[in-house]
Order: C-alpha cells, then structure tokens, then sequence
C-alpha cells in the first residue's frame, strides 16, 4: 500500500497539500497561544519594574498583539491558501512552460538557461504577492524603534543594489544546483554537501575580517576600569584578551549585544558599543535623549562576556557546527532519495518524464520535506537553548549570577523585547530560552549554592 502511495501522483498531491495545511495551522495554533498568554498580562513583571516603564510596557504589548494577528493572516494567505492553490492548479509546471516560452532562442533552450528564467519569474511573483503584506507591516505596524528618516533617492538606490545583489547570489546558486544535477544525475547531494562544506570553511576563515567592516567600525576599550576587570577575567579563563573587540555599530537602533564566534587563533568575543552604558560615551550628551541611560554597568558587561566564554569554554562553537553538518547531510540524502522520484513533479502538474532540476529542489524542499524541517528544527533550537543554560552556569561558576542577573534584566528592556511568552511557542521558535526561566534557574543556583 505504501507503494502505491508513493506512485500515485493524485496521492501524493493531496498528502503534500494537507502536509502544509497541517504544518502551518499547527503554527497558527502556537502563536494563538502566544496571543492568550500576551492577552492575560496587563501589567510589567515585578522583576523589571525597575527597567521598564508601564507606558513602554503597554506599547511593547500591543506592537506584540498586533504583529502576531498580522502573522496569522499573512500565513493564512501568502502559505496555506496561495500554497494549496499553486500545488492543486499545477503552478510551477505553468512557470517553467512560460520560461521556455521565454527562451525563444536555440542557446536559450538549455536547462540552466531555461533555469535562471524560471527563478526570475517565480520570485517576481513571491514580491508581488507579498507586496500588501510589506506594506501594512511597514505602514500599519507602528514600529517601538525610532529610525532617523532616509532620502528617497538613497531608500530606491539601496532596493537596487539588494536587487541586484540578491539576483546575482540567486543566478549562482541556481546555475550550480543545476550544473551539479546534470553531471552528478541522481548523485548531485553529494556535490551540494562537499560544496556546502567548503563555503562553510571559507566563511569560518573569512568571518574575522569581514565582520567589522560589515557591521561597524572596530573601537578600542576607553573605560579603563571595565578593560582591567575584561582583562582579569580572561587571563582566568586562559581567553587571550586581544580576541576581545568593541564594534561600534553603524546603525544606532542595533540591539545591545555581544556574541562568540570562531575557533582555534580565529575566535572572537565582539561586544557592541550598543552594550557599553551610554554607548561608551563618557558624556551622554553625544547621544539622542531616547539612548541616553541604556546599555549596562561594568559588571554587568563583565558578566554578559563571561556568559559568552561560557560557549567557548564548552565548545559549543564546535558542537553547533557539527550539528549543521548533520542536518544538512540528512537534509541532501533525503533529496538524493526523492528527487529522482517522478510521480512527484507530477503531481504538481508536470507531464510524465519531465523533472525540471530547479522545480525538483523547490517542491522538495518547499513541500515534501516540510515535516523534517519542523522537527529538525524543533531540535535545534533545543539544543542551543541548552547552551545558553550551560553558558549561564558557567557565568555562575565564575561568580557573575546576580550581575548577569541584571543584565538581563536591562537587556530586554533596551531592546525592547517582550519578557513573556508561551513555553510551547518558545520551545518551536526561539534559541533563546525566556529570559524569566533563564531568572529561575540563575537564582536557583544561587540557592542552592548557599544551601
């Protein structure tokens, strides 16, 4: 019987159909959980009384209510019902007969040719189509950031280059996907894996030196007290100081943060200036009147760079790669298994002996693998949650609970996130645990530490 489901192209169809129906209800239910909790809380946690103001808690609220009824509809439209239709009236064999149609030319008739026209199209049609959506998000979703205003000459140059930009990395990978099914035929996973691979070490050896130019401009430490107490608190760990930079962001409204990345003589602990108090300034009036006050105290940034040793110290740089790497070898053997299977290009509309390299990949990975990446995802996330865990007890080890403690604190409330949120909408979408579990387990430690 499995066999005849896995040959019927009618069959396949409607399982691919009520697979994404499900799939995205199944979303729609987690943030309908989201809605009741963030409903049922009219008031600022008691913890953060002290950072957050009730007149921002209510706008940080409602900015949260609206942009999840938002998400619902826009999933409802531009997911399930545009998703079943493209899938039930054949869409993506109509797209690829219009891109032949294109290539009126001889040379044009070849697969990548035809390719590279078929993806032009098909993301001219996802803009148009998410166009409304844009614009009531843009327009309609009053945003909690100020932004300063931008020139409209410079806003439609900026959409130009990202078009353009993005049209070129597209064409690439495109013309790659294609060129690999050609030659490697039913074996081209494993090219995709070993050039995967590669692009990953080549972005793991260059990261160190485009990350400053990319999201600011490399400062050095001015508050000599802090770069003592980072000094000492390094040489205790065994982390050379020197891999420790100050970023001075280009754009104001950037989060505060500061993160750990790379391995071996590569590894780094970058701190944005948006951390520091006042943004490192010693004098607050070199900064708008709404920044001036954010960013935490010495210790508290000392505590926030021990958390982050904490992921060096247990290799979670490693772990997380590694992790990667799996998925996405489980990932490419599950296409190597379905892509050569017929019935499902037709069951999408194509004719029998027809499978399109690029719509295979599409279907794929937009349809037919959409269970798998649910749950591989569902256990990502887990795991990096239990690195934060890990890395907040290692910031405990070392003394700095009750500052990262506060760090925390003033952390979501200059960035403006919201403090509650369901447990099972977290544990689907979030890498991050709840700042307020992450709170109870810190004290709990301290605790029973005492005890």
């Amino acid at each position: 019987m499995i066999k005849s489901f896995w040959n019927d192209p009618v069959i396949i169809l409607y399982i691919l159909i009520g697979v994404l129906v499900i799939d995205k209800l199944w979303s729609i239910y987690l943030i309908m959980r989201e809605i009741v909790v963030v409903y049922h809380v009219h008031e600022v946690p008691e913890v953060l009384r002290p950072y957050l103001s009730g007149d921002l808690f209510n706008a940080m609220r409602t900015y949260k209510l609206h942009k999840s009824w938002f998400t619902i509809v826009n999933m409802l439209w531009m997911v399930v019902i545009c998703g079943c239709l493209e899938l039930y009236f054949g869409f993506y064999a109509y797209l690829w007969e219009l891109a032949n149609m294109i290539a009126w030319l001889r040379w044009m008739k070849h697969e990548v040719v035809v390719s590279i026209i078929f993806a032009c199209i098909f993301n001219l049609y996802l803009l148009i189509k998410s166009v409304p959506g844009l614009l009531y998000e843009k327009y309609c979703i009053v945003s909690l950031v100020k932004r300063q205003p931008v020139i409209w000459y410079f806003r439609i140059l900026n959409l130009l280059l990202d078009a353009i930009l993005s049209f070129l990395i597209f064409s690439v990978v495109v013309v790659t996907i294609v060129f690999l099914g050609l030659a490697l035929g039913n074996f081209a996973f494993l090219g995709l894996f070993v050039l995967a691979l590669l692009a990953t070490s080549i972005i793991i050896l260059l990261l160190p030196y485009l990350i400053d130019p990319v999201l600011g401009k490399r400062v050095p430490l001015e508050n000599q007290a802090l770069k003592l107490e980072l000094e000492q608190l390094t040489a205790r760990v065994g982390f050379p100081m020197r891999q420790v930079h100050i970023i001075r962001v280009r754009d104001p409204t950037t989060g505060s943060n500061a993160f750990f990345y790379g391995s071996c003589c590569l590894k780094r602990i970058v701190i944005f200036d948006t951390l520091l108090l006042n943004r490192g300034f010693r004098s607050g009036f070199e900064l708008p009147p709404e920044d001036v006050g954010k960013g935490l105290r010495d210790s508290q940034v000392v505590a926030v760079v021990a958390h982050e040793l904490g992921h060096w110290k247990h290799g979670h740089f490693y772990k997380g790669l590694a992790m990667f790497t799996t998925q996405l070898l489980l990932t490419l053997l599950l296409i190597g298994l379905c892509f050569p299977h017929g019935p499902i290009y037709e069951a999408v509309g194509f004719e029998p002996g027809l499978q399109p390299i690029i719509v295979g990949y599409l279907i794929i990975f937009g349809y037919v693998l959409l269970p798998y990446f649910t749950l591989s995802n569902v256990c990502m996330l887990t795991v990096t949650r239990h690195f934060e865990y890990e890395a907040d007890r290692f910031a405990f080890r070392l003394g700095y609970a009750a500052a990262l403690r506060q760090a925390l604190l003033k952390l979501y409330a200059d960035n403006l996130s919201f403090p509650i949120t369901d447990d099972c909408y977290s544990i689907w979408h979030h890498t991050h645990p709840p700042m307020l579990r992450r709170l109870a387990q810190l004290e709990w430690l301290e605790r029973n530490h005492r005890l």
